[in-house]
């Protein structure tokens, strides 16, 4: 079996496709797996080092680019799209899966003037453009997190959750909310650190740890502020887990009873899956206020609490935190109504499909 995995640009969209790779080499090991992707994504640094094949092409994003970086951009799409159609024809893939971003846009395309079995996947509550664009190129779009009626063609969704990579399941697919042993607030700051979460949790959690005797706290920072983060704890005397970058997520998810972070759509998907309560607030400019979708929809399921961005500040949060802290029986709701919301195996859930797919011929 041949697949061709098209997407990244970001992690959201890059680490669903990696965790599609792995569940397409459990069904059989002797699949081929190449990826697609955009020149300057997060998949150039990424998949290599993973040991993948990695096809490029030189396409961005033409919303927001301005009349002539917009004609420049639609041009590299073009040029793109005949770049990943003479790929295709060398690989000769069974089945292309787009995965989100500009850069799944060429291999998808591609594969449907190529009539190549395809598919795409949409983390998030609201679609990004990509999709949207190619929703009308492919005849099955898995869906992370359920989107809004009419949002894509009729018949065309189907609702299976996010496809999660394996280091960030946790063993049990449940946390340490489940027992009440120990007190542990994760921080996720992002990958590049999330500016604002990293600024008011060094406002908050010295306060935090003085009125929570023997709560500990493990602050995932982003490379470019662990020192500094690190140097104001220190001062603080404040006790801090400080980690620049998590390879292993399930791990961490295991270890705490509750975490705060933004809302990219992998991320609720995996505090769903690993049961663990949360604290979301949203990131205020992303595209079509995604993020604030994907939060209420584990809100919505029980797991976690919002804080809009500009009611982000340490009074509300020292008080949130707190009491959700103090709360054990609230937590183990929240972390039951979680995993209740999660899906583990998407990635299987969408071979098992696709495999299907490919014996009835439904590449059209």
């Amino acid at each position: 079996m041949k697949v061709v995995i098209a997407g990244g640009g970001t992690g959201g969209h890059l680490f669903p496709g990696v965790a599609l790779a792995d569940a397409f080499l459990r069904e059989d090991a002797s699949s081929g797996i190449v990826f697609m992707g955009a020149d300057r994504g997060i998949e150039v640094k990424i998949i290599p080092s993973l040991g993948f094949e990695l096809i490029t092409f030189p396409v961005g994003g033409v919303m927001g680019a301005g009349l002539l970086g917009g004609i420049f951009r639609s041009l590299s799409l073009a040029i793109g799209v005949i770049k990943a159609a003479g790929a295709l024809r060398r690989i000769s893939p069974d089945l292309v899966v787009g995965t989100g971003g500009y850069g799944s846009v060429p291999g998808v395309v591609a594969a449907a003037l190529l009539r190549i079995q395809r598919s795409i996947m949409e983390q998030n509550v609201t679609p990004g453009r990509a999709n949207r664009f190619l929703a009308r190129f492919v005849p099955r779009i898995y869906l992370g997190l359920p989107t809004a009626e009419g949002v894509f063609p009729p018949g065309k969704a189907v609702l299976i959750g996010n496809p999660i990579r394996k280091s960030a399941l946790t063993e049990t697919g449940s946390t340490r909310a489940d027992t009440g042993d120990g007190k542990t607030i994760l921080i996720l700051g992002g990958s590049q650190g999330a500016v604002q979460l990293n600024d008011v949790s060094m406002k908050v959690v010295p306060e935090l740890l003085r009125k929570l005797p023997g709560l500990r706290v493990i602050h995932q920072t982003g490379s470019a502020h662990s020192e500094k983060i690190t140097a104001h704890y220190r001062a603080e005397g404040a006790g801090v887990e400080v980690v620049p970058f998590m390879e292993r997520m399930g791990e961490y998810y295991q270890e705490a009873d509750l975490c705060l972070s933004r809302a990219g759509a992998m991320a609720v998907s995996e505090f769903a899956a690993a049961g663990l309560p949360s604290v979301l607030v949203p990131y205020p400019h992303a595209a079509g206020g995604h993020q604030r979708d994907n939060a209420m929809w584990l809100v919505k399921k029980g797991g976690a609490v919002l804080i809009e961005p500009d009611e982000l500040v340490p009074e509300i949060l020292i008080d949130t935190l707190e009491n959700l802290m103090k709360s054990p029986v609230e937590l183990l709701r929240m972390a039951e109504n979680a995993l209740k919301a999660g899906t583990r195996d998407a990635a299987g859930l969408i071979v098992s499909e696709e495999i299907k797919r490919m014996s009835g011929g439904t590449a059209s």
